[in-house]
């Protein structure tokens, strides 16, 4: 029988590299053994108009921000076959080629690219090697295929987030970086394309917003609510939550980890 599709999150704080980790996953995971999806939760923002405040600052960083039911729908049309169409959303994108978590579907030349590669250690030879060494064709599939969707976005697991849309999770993976990495890579930014026009940060928007609502929504998953600290084996075995812990170690080892991960859950989606 077809073996089941599989949602894997994506998830953790402003700037750490989630959607350059995504961008490379469709090569590791190709055709025609793979069917990979790419679903960014930014595509799902309400109107500006709609968006709550925190600290005088209008809050982009908060689970009140995205239009959940949209965005449970579109999950649900991917599972059932459904072309998931995002047109015409509040689309936050950075638009500074200097951040990790940049809008990977914008063209870079071939030095950019290189640069890129430098910064963030991850090269064409390790995404080959990643690739060969996935699972080459995954066991008890009808066609072949394994269907997954990836959702990239900085909210998709913790306790505001509706449990209906947490339930269709099968992979929640939580990617950590540093205070101080984070926040230089956030104010690099020169701003975002939004449904309504331009929006560029405000002074002091990261330790108004970002960065209180990062510690509030995940402090669950480390001993004593320090997101800086040690992880909560207890909580994240029974939420299901699987934390990279190699946050100071670059892109390249977590994307080798998040690809490990994800080879697991094919793997025991596929048990005969």
């Amino acid at each position: 029988m077809p073996s089941s599709p599989l949602v894997v999150a994506l998830s953790g704080l402003s700037s750490t590299g989630k959607s350059t980790i995504a961008s490379h996953l469709p090569t590791i995971f190709p055709p025609p053994f793979y069917d990979l999806t790419i679903l960014h939760v930014d595509d799902f923002y309400k109107p500006q108009t709609e968006l709550p405040y925190r600290g005088g600052l209008l809050d982009w960083d908060c689970a009140q921000s995205l239009d959940w039911p949209r965005l449970e729908d579109a999950v649900r049309s991917w599972r059932d076959g459904i072309h998931i169409i995002t047109a015409g959303s509040a689309n936050p994108q950075p638009q500074s080629q200097q951040d990790d978590d940049d809008d990977d579907a914008t063209a870079v030349s071939g030095d950019e690219e290189t640069k890129a590669q430098r910064e963030n250690g991850i090269t064409p030879a390790l995404v080959e090697r990643l690739r060969a060494g996935g699972v080459p064709h995954p066991p008890g599939t009808a066609d072949g295929r394994q269907r997954i969707l990836i959702l990239d976005g900085f909210l998709l697991f913790t306790p505001s987030v509706p449990a209906a849309f947490r339930s269709l999770l099968d992979l929640k993976i939580l990617l950590r970086a540093p205070y101080v990495d984070a926040k230089g890579r956030r104010e690099s930014r020169r701003g975002y394309e939004t449904m309504e026009g331009w929006w560029e940060d405000p002074p002091g928007y990261f330790d108004t917003v970002v960065w209180p609502n990062y510690v509030e929504e995940n402090r669950g998953f480390f001993v004593d609510g320090d997101v800086q600290g040690r992880i909560d084996d207890a909580m994240c075995e029974k939420e299901g939550v699987k934390v990279w812990v190699g946050e100071t170690d670059g892109l390249a080892k977590a994307l080798t980890w998040v690809s490990g991960e994800m080879r697991r859950i094919v793997k025991e989606n596929n048990r005969v």
